[in-house]
């Protein structure tokens, strides 16, 4: 449950007379203020509430939201298409998304309460636990908390405003901050995750904020400190979130979007630019796909538009299936990228080529051995960086990583929007935007300190 959200009910029995004007008076709050989760008996359930609504905000249910920050960077990106009707969800993936968008919406202030509830829970762990290092919930709060602000800085405009809810319900509202801001926020939180010296610290928790460190190291373009900080994570490494069947807030949402509904489906070379996602599913288990058998539908081969093939992903097959946050393969392709940005494409070659090889981790995710076979030195630095962004697009599919990629093919490699984005006409009429990242709702523009107009959807 979301800390700010704990319905209280109020039971009122035994009442042998009464007052009609005072039983009128009864307090029957539906919210309860963050101050009523007081005490060390609290941080368990804080620390539950935020890993929960950072779940929801990565790839949770569309019942809850629209989409979520794995399926927007998915649908804007080149990963998916729309395979529906919805306007609001095909603006996201032709790139023209109005600040209007009501599907963007809860999408972004879902990921605005993953933040807010870890920062609470944060909070709470240092003020309630004797030493913040006794708990293990803490460094993995912070490590939650800096993912959230990575997100928002490669999926969001540079003007992400960061408001905080205070105990006695009012809130302290924020600016629009930069990327760059953003990510400086992220860094202080791993630093923070690191600097811990309990043995509470565990390995999984360590490599966790390792990976997410050097995920923000690499979004300021810092290659030598990105791999220096994920040094020593190991390549079967996973943290992931586990889904659940129980309930539609606990189901995956990209199940509910691909398998269950037919809204978005794999793309191929979308926009002559993009990447053949689906049709090498057919022989890339990483980006494994099939032409839907949708349940409940008499037309099993298209999507909920009854009009495009659906091709579905295979990666969640299931409303349960785990999604992975961090892991291991994350780690390894940040320090090919350092050695490559370094000037040695060979060394960068041999640690691709030592990932699509590792007998442990084609085990550990399922794939068949000698399905990956080794790849070949590329001509030239382009080509070079073409291969290396490739294997991150397919070892890191729908993770939420391919827009933030596509971006920083824009401001670390010098590349122009039209050609690392689907450009053209659009399949569903008219033609692609100029868009490269999500606008901030128009909703935010009632926070005082928001500048209207400050969010650029078309700037790197």
């Amino acid at each position: 449950m979301a800390p700010a959200l704990l319905a209280a009910a109020v039971l009122a029995v035994g009442l042998v007379a009464c007052n009609s004007d005072k039983l009128l008076k009864v307090t029957d709050p539906d919210v309860a203020l963050p101050k009523a989760l007081a005490g060390l008996g609290a941080l368990p359930t804080l620390r539950a509430g935020a890993i929960g609504n950072f779940g929801v905000a990565y790839n949770g249910d569309q019942s809850v939201s629209d989409e979520e920050q794995v399926d927007l960077s998915a649908l804007l990106s080149d990963e998916f298409i729309n395979t529906e009707t919805f306007p609001t969800r095909i603006e996201i993936d032709q790139r023209a998304q109005q600040v209007v968008n009501q599907s963007l919406l809860g999408t972004f202030f879902d990921l605005t309460r993953a933040r807010a509830s870890s920062e609470f829970a944060i909070r709470n762990f240092e003020a309630l636990a004797k030493t913040a290092n006794d708990s293990t919930g803490y460094p993995e709060m912070l490590s939650l908390n800096a993912l959230a602000y990575v997100l928002f800085a490669e999926n969001y405009c540079g003007a992400v405003p960061v408001s905080t809810q205070n105990a006695d319900g009012s809130f302290t509202f924020g600016a629009g901050e930069t990327r760059a801001m953003l990510l400086d926020s992220a860094l202080n939180k791993t630093n923070k995750a690191l600097g811990i010296t309990s043995s509470s610290l565990t390995n999984e928790f360590k490599f966790l904020a390792q990976v997410a460190k050097g995920r923000a190291l690499l979004d300021k373009g810092d290659y030598p400190n990105a791999a220096a900080a994920v040094a020593g994570v190991p390549t079967t490494f996973q943290y992931t979130y586990q889904h659940s069947a129980s309930t539609a807030r606990q189901n995956n949402g990209d199940w509910g979007l691909t398998v269950s509904v037919g809204r978005f489906g794999v793309a191929d070379r979308e926009g002559g630019t993009g990447l053949p996602f689906q049709s090498d599913g057919v022989a890339d288990p990483r980006v494994a796909d099939t032409l839907a058998n949708r349940v409940g539908t008499a037309k099993p081969t298209k999507g909920f538009d009854g009009a495009t093939d659906q091709f579905v992903q295979m990666k969640y097959p299931d409303r349960a299936s785990p999604a992975t946050i961090a892991d291991g393969v994350e780690a390894r392709l940040i320090e090919a990228e350092a050695t490559l940005k370094a000037g040695d494409p060979v060394a960068a070659l041999a640690a691709l080529n030592a990932l699509r090889s590792d007998a442990g981790l084609l085990s550990l995710r399922g794939y068949p051995a000698g399905s990956l076979p080794p790849l070949t030195l590329q001509v030239g630095t382009t080509a070079q960086v073409d291969q290396l962004f490739k294997e991150r697009a397919y070892w890191l599919f729908l993770t939420s990583h391919r827009l933030g990629d596509l971006r920083r093919l824009i401001w670390q490699y010098g590349r122009t929007a039209n050609s690392v984005f689907p450009i053209g006409a659009y399949f569903k009429g008219g033609n692609y935007g100029t868009d490269v990242n999500s606008p901030v709702p128009q909703q935010e523009q009632n926070n005082p300190k928001y500048v209207a107009g400050s969010c650029k959807q078309d700037e790197p």
